[in-house]
């Protein structure tokens, strides 16, 4: 009990920290939505989610940090004194919080922040076991209702532009309505079952290669582990919703960087049109 207590101990620290800097960042996003470059905007966000993850602070080295330590507090230290006539003083709060007890009927009593990191540990696995199971069942769904497109020479073309040599797999889907990338082992590109134009192909596939040249699955990824780490914070859930949308915003600005004006029209209107329908 005593482990997983203190990396319980050390969630709460890291969940106020990036709920600290995650609320900084809403407050001040009217102001570097509009100043900052949007890969700035990714970068501050992926900052949020390090504070979220990494005890940075364990990485200081033990003489700069005097924490108070309670290891070897016993249960004879929590029992109140008693006064000469043999009545209990009350002293409660000199039991530091992680000490105190709650009684169970018929099964004893367990530590307070012992029952609070079970809690905890319970919601992260259900939260995880939801987001994994909706995932492969997700997969499944889709390579079922899809096909293979063996061969494209746009999808070669705008691979060169890039400079990507990893062999990543594009796949008809009957059931989609809009272009996504899946899979960070083996990615897959999976494109609505439509007829488009060449010049709106190469926009779609420019969009979705962009997302993996900038790794923004990974980043997904860890975002979600991020949110079933503080699944009891709710600006863990606003952290992973403005990340996602960074991710968009940074790779649409991406991709029209180079084009020409007419080519960003045309952009914008593939993207528009797709997700209209």
């Amino acid at each position: 009990m005593h482990g997983i207590f203190g990396i319980f101990k050390t969630v709460l620290a890291m969940s106020l920290i990036g709920g600290c800097i995650t609320l900084l960042l809403l407050i001040v996003k009217p102001i570097t939505a509009k100043k900052l470059p949007a890969g700035w905007q990714r970068f501050a966000w992926l900052i949020a989610i390090a504070a979220m993850l990494i005890p940075v602070w364990k990485l200081i080295p033990d003489g700069y940090v005097q924490q108070p330590s309670y290891e070897n507090y016993s249960a004879a230290e929590a029992q109140p004194p008693k006064d000469k006539g043999g009545a209990g003083v009350d002293i409660i709060e000199s039991v530091p919080m992680e000490y105190r007890e709650i009684h169970i009927i018929g099964s004893g009593s367990i530590r307070l922040y012992d029952a609070l990191a079970l809690i905890w540990l319970f919601g992260a696995c259900v939260f995880l076991c939801i987001a994994f199971g909706s995932y492969f069942v997700f997969l499944a769904k889709k390579k079922r209702h899809s096909f293979r497109l063996e061969h494209s020479t746009v999808f070669e073309g705008v691979k060169a532009e890039l400079d990507i040599r990893r062999n990543i797999r594009v796949r008809i889907s009957a059931d989609t309505t809009s272009p996504m990338l899946v899979g960070t082992l083996f990615p897959i590109i999976y494109v609505p079952q439509k007829s488009m134009d060449e010049a709106a192909e190469r926009m779609v596939f420019r969009h979705e290669l962009t997302h993996y040249k900038h790794g923004d699955l990974l980043l997904k990824w860890l975002s979600l582990f991020m949110n079933a780490m503080h699944w009891f914070n709710p600006f863990a859930y606003l952290l992973a919703a403005n990340i996602s949308e960074a991710c968009e915003v940074s790779c649409d600005m991406a991709v029209i960087k180079n084009l020409n004006e007419d080519d960003r029209q045309l952009y914008m209107e593939t993207i528009l049109n797709l997700l209209e329908k």
